[in-house]
């Protein structure tokens, strides 16, 4: 298939307010052609660099620029130029001017001088002044000529700057001549080939064309020598002005990829680009199974602008679960240029904006909008009635910790987009993942049926080795029931059974039921005993960044609640904590974290919270207290723990495990089925532990493996 200039389709007119100059023209035709002339009143380098892309294929077909730039006289110069006078004297001027373009400034300035000074050693650029008895040249030709001798010809009124062609500058427009359709160009763009062509040999009256001086153009080759046999230097350098030029002029709120993200290069790991390769080959759809802490949340913003790029035209919709993890996500999506619409808070404080963005990107005068949503208000008719006023086609759906897109509801509400992201660590569960769930798994449907499938994992063990996770040493606090926990244990089991085996109970006296056995395991009596025990063994230098994951409800034949009991514990052995749940507000929970990053707070006590999104890398060890036989739990609580986080070496995990009275001799089945499944979480956390070998001694003498 061709690449040269037919290959592309060309409008007559380009106009500002209706067309981009530079993209849609511009730096397109650059990429089509071996050969560009151009005749101009002024030339600023930064169009040229800004051209990064069309630029660079046009230096990789060995293409050549002629340019010619008016500059004004007086009259007695130009008298003087006739007769062969002061010319070196006035080129020198000119000269110095022109070496200016070369003298670095900022980085954006030092990137701009090595492509020029590169283009120069490779002899790709030659440069003319041209010179009028009064006023200047001012005309504006443009010509553009494929390798099959094709050529485009444009003329009007933007000269050679980033003013004239950039986006929300000047107002420009242009008309485009095409060789091909002969007879247009006949009559009007031979005229302008046939004017470049005198003016470059000196031929137009009126007018002296002269070649700046030999020594300004070694000056500038010398410059370029460096790089002149360096072609992954020179690409090296067009990636980075992708970058710096075009967020200097796009317009604000348009994604773009960072240089940095919170001081650090920003680059994508491996396997963030493998992901979003099977994402791609997945027709854009699918769910990135990505172990927590691994940059998912990169990862899918990464190619969300990846899409915006090929397409220029996207609107984004982010939905999460909490409210804290919105804002995670506003402040991580700033880092790519990108402001989104908080529709999380009122509705009055978002619904009119987004009747206008809406507006705005349906009438084509934005090419971006983004907004971030939680469930709950995701399912509201609010919310809903807006979304759907937007093409299916340009919509990218990602739906972060989409487990929980399970429900009917949510399910039914999921926007029909062309592309979908669903983001989990854990995406649903097995059906005999959770004996607390004893329902059907119409959730692992309902999620299928709008992601199609995982299309990518890359779990913790692949994080641990790849050192994207922080590696972890795991100890198991052994804690038996009393006779009378277990008991309670084995009658509500028995009780979860006959339900399942009969019609009459409803879905609701199931939940309860496996509640009340769920909240008996996180709240057994022995736990703030052993916990107690445990903590007369830290040191004072271990303190300090520290979770508590404590179950739900009461202490077992106690009024008192499990997570005040930890919390009471903690403040009796001399640790400064802070309870983390959903009674605190945002503005305390932004306070809690801030100390506990600070070091100001040694702990953080809570429940779930901390479960789903919260970003707190500089956690170093975590107490889990409840019992949790949930996959997604643990594996959500192991990953938030080993997040990297500067002179982290080792991350520590102690598990509370649950085990039966000691003495019952032979065990019942559901006593059996406790045990199997507090050794199924055990053998995981010791799989990848670093201190794998004790820790399997240790399951022997406790006999966890029946």
């Amino acid at each position: 298939m061709s690449s040269g200039l037919r290959s592309e389709s060309w409008k007559p007119v380009y106009r500002t307010g209706d067309d981009d100059l530079f993209l849609d023209f511009y730096s397109k035709a650059f990429g089509c052609s071996v050969s560009y002339d151009r005749a101009v009143g002024f030339f600023s380098s930064r169009l040229l660099a800004a051209a990064f892309q069309g630029v660079s294929k046009f230096i990789s077909n060995n293409g050549k620029i002629r340019l010619i730039i008016g500059s004004p006289l007086e009259e007695e110069e130009f008298m003087a130029l006739q007769h062969g006078e002061t010319l070196r004297t006035i080129l020198s001027e000119h000269d110095r001017k022109l070496r200016a373009i070369f003298e670095p400034g900022d980085t954006l300035d030092k990137k701009r001088l090595k492509i020029l000074a590169w283009m120069f050693s490779v002899h790709a650029i030659e440069i003319r002044y041209a010179f009028r008895r009064k006023g200047m040249y001012h005309e504006k030709i443009g010509i553009f000529y494929d390798e099959e001798g094709n050529s485009i010809v444009f003329q009007g009124s933007a000269n050679e700057t980033p003013s004239a062609m950039m986006k929300d500058s000047n107002a420009e427009s242009i008309m485009v001549f095409r060789s091909w359709e002969k007879e247009i160009f006949e009559s009007y763009g031979a005229s302008c080939v046939n004017s470049f062509e005198e003016l470059w040999n000196g031929q137009q009256h009126q007018t002296i064309t002269v070649d700046i001086l030999s020594e300004t153009y070694k000056q500038l080759a010398s410059i370029g020598d460096d790089y002149k046999q360096d072609v992954f230097s020179i690409d090296e350098e067009f990636d980075y002005l992708a970058n710096l030029e075009l967020k200097k002029n796009r317009k604000h709120g348009e994604p773009y990829i960072p240089e940095t993200i919170g001081g650090t290069v920003f680059s994508v790991r491996q396997h963030q680009r493998d992901a979003l390769t099977a994402w791609k080959r997945n027709g854009y759809q699918g769910i990135l199974q990505l172990a927590t802490g691994a940059g998912k949340t990169i990862t899918s913003i990464y190619g969300a602008v990846k899409i915006f790029e090929a397409t220029k035209r996207l609107a984004l919709i982010v939905s999460v679960p909490y409210i804290d993890l919105a804002n995670q996500w506003v402040s991580v999506l700033e880092e790519f240029g990108i402001t989104s619409l908080k529709c999380y808070e009122s509705s009055s404080s978002w619904s009119l904006k987004f009747d206008r963005f809406i507006n705005l990107f349906n009438g084509k005068s934005i090419r971006f909008l983004c907004v971030v949503v939680v469930n709950r208000t995701l399912v509201s008719d609010n919310f809903q009635s807006r979304i759907k006023r937007i093409s299916d086609n340009d919509k990218l759906f990602i739906g972060d910790e989409c487990h929980n897109h399970g429900s009917n509801l949510i399910r039914s509400n999921l926007p029909e987009a062309k592309y979908r992201i669903g983001l989990s660590a854990t995406p649903y569960r097995s059906d005999e993942d959770e004996i607390e769930s004893p329902f059907p798994n119409y959730a692992k449907k309902n999620i299928i049926s709008y992601y199609q499938s995982v299309c990518y994992e890359y779990d913790l063990e692949d994080a641990i080795n790849d050192g994207i996770l922080t590696p972890y040493n795991y100890y198991i606090v052994p804690v038996e029931m009393t006779l009378e926990e277990h008991e309670e244990y084995r009658d509500l089991t028995r009780k979860i059974a006959n339900a399942l085996s009969s019609n009459g109970e409803s879905s609701q006296q199931l939940t309860m039921l496996c509640g009340q056995r769920s909240r008996l395991l996180g709240g057994l009596s022995g736990k703030p005993i052993a916990l107690k025990e445990i903590l007369s063994t830290v040191s004072p230098s271990d303190k300090q960044h520290t979770l508590f994951y404590c179950g739900e409800g009461k202490l077992y034949n106690s009024d008192e609640q499990a997570i005040d009991k930890v919390s009471k514990v903690l403040s009796n052995s001399g640790w400064r904590i802070s309870k983390f749940t959903s009674k605190e507000s945002r503005k305390e929970r932004r306070e809690i974290l801030a100390a506990f990053k600070d070091g100001l707070v040694d702990g953080l006590v809570s429940m779930k919270v901390l479960d789903e999104g919260v970003d707190i890398p500089a956690c170093r060890t975590a107490f889990i207290l409840a019992s949790t036989r949930n996959p997604r739990q643990y594996v959500q609580r192991r990953g938030r723990i080993l997040r990297k986080s500067p002179d982290k070496k080792i991350a520590k995990i102690y598990d509370f495990v649950v085990l039966p009275p000691s003495g019952l001799g032979s065990l019942d089945e559901s006593t059996k089925s406790l045990v199997r499944a507090e050794y199924e979480r055990v053998s995981d956390f010791t799989r990848l532990s670093n201190n794998r070998l004790e820790i399997e001694n240790v399951i022997s003498n406790l006999e966890l493996d029946i």
